[in-house]
């Protein structure tokens, strides 16, 4: 079956996602999980955002959109711009930012922010400027089995928080308080703008620009306690001298964040296909209660395994 095949089915696949009001922001074709190796398509509202992994794919590039937004006017869905990523090239690290960059090849560009949806929040990403757009569309189901532990209210701390969405979603559906921890002042400006666009008033108290590991420790000995944790750390990271990695970290901030929950929650993922089920649920501590395990949701068809492991769990 040829690959304009398989993006044909994939999208028609989503059609119920193309109804929806709630959420606007989907994964129209998903790689090899589609059957379409090295390619990725994503819709934000009007506009798709085309990524390629495999240089040939990226010679096709024209035909795909092309293709796609035929399928797409069958569905009643018009669009307004196509932008393309070319991931398939290795480059200069130094000119990796330059290389992020989207180009436009169809309609016009978005505006940045663009407003999109999920879970019925707003939040503001960017289709253009580097690697990841400020919103990560394999968290829907996460976020959605999450709304109804949200109602009783209670105090999040919102870990390695990014664009702050999950704060923004507890914020929403029930939660009082939450503060959001990153080391990027740059990223926890763009959070600051989610929690504008979704009406949640803030101070800067909120938004605290620190290591992780140095927060909980600072927490922990100021007898600081939450309702809710939530670490949903990237596989690796590197940021002025502070490391992070699964495999070596893991456990030892989960020790860490244990004291400081009270009679509560804590969410934790892993965003990696080397890790399995099991051994996910291996690093967490025996006196640590699983409430469910969700994995990426249907528009994110997995060729073998699942990469996502997102786990909530009660502190006892």
């Amino acid at each position: 079956m040829s690959i304009y095949k398989n993006i044909e089915t994939a999208i028609y696949k989503r059609e119920n996602l193309l109804k929806q009001t709630i959420t606007n922001a989907f994964r129209l074709v998903n790689g090899r999980g589609d059957g379409c190796y090295g390619l990725i398509l994503d819709c934000y509202d009007d506009y798709l955002l085309l990524q390629v992994y495999d240089s040939s794919l990226y010679q096709e590039y024209h035909r795909i959109s092309d293709h796609c937004i035929n399928i797409l006017a069958c569905c009643n869905r018009a669009i307004k711009g196509i932008l393309l990523k070319d991931r398939s090239k290795v480059h200069d690290p130094q000119q990796i930012t330059e290389l992020r960059k989207s180009v436009c090849i169809t309609g016009a560009m978005p505006p940045v922010p663009l407003i999109v949806k999920q879970n019925d929040i707003a939040a503001g990403v960017d289709l253009i400027n580097g690697q990841n757009t400020g919103l990560f569309l394999d968290m829907r189901g996460v976020r959605q089995r999450l709304e109804t532990y949200y109602a009783n209210g209670g105090k999040l701390c919102n870990l390695f928080s990014y664009t702050a969405l999950f704060a923004v979603h507890a914020l929403k559906n029930g939660l009082h308080h939450a503060i959001n921890v990153d080391m990027s002042k740059s990223v926890l400006d763009r959070a600051k703008q989610n929690y504008m666009l979704n009406q949640i008033g803030y101070d800067n108290r909120d938004f605290v620009a620190m290591d992780c590991k140095k927060f909980l420790k600072y927490a922990a000995k100021h007898n600081d306690t939450f309702h809710f944790v939530i670490f949903d750390p990237p596989t690796f990271s590197r940021n002025k001298g502070h490391n992070f990695s699964v495999k070596k970290h893991y456990n030892e901030f989960l020790m860490l964040i244990a004291p400081i929950v009270s009679d509560g929650y804590v969410l934790t993922t892993i965003n990696t296909i080397t890790i399995s089920d099991d051994e996910y649920i291996s690093l967490h501590p025996d006196n640590w209660d699983l409430q469910f395990l969700e994995h990426e949701p249907d528009d994110f068809p997995y060729y073998k395994e699942p990469y996502l492991k997102a786990g909530l769990w009660k502190m006892r």
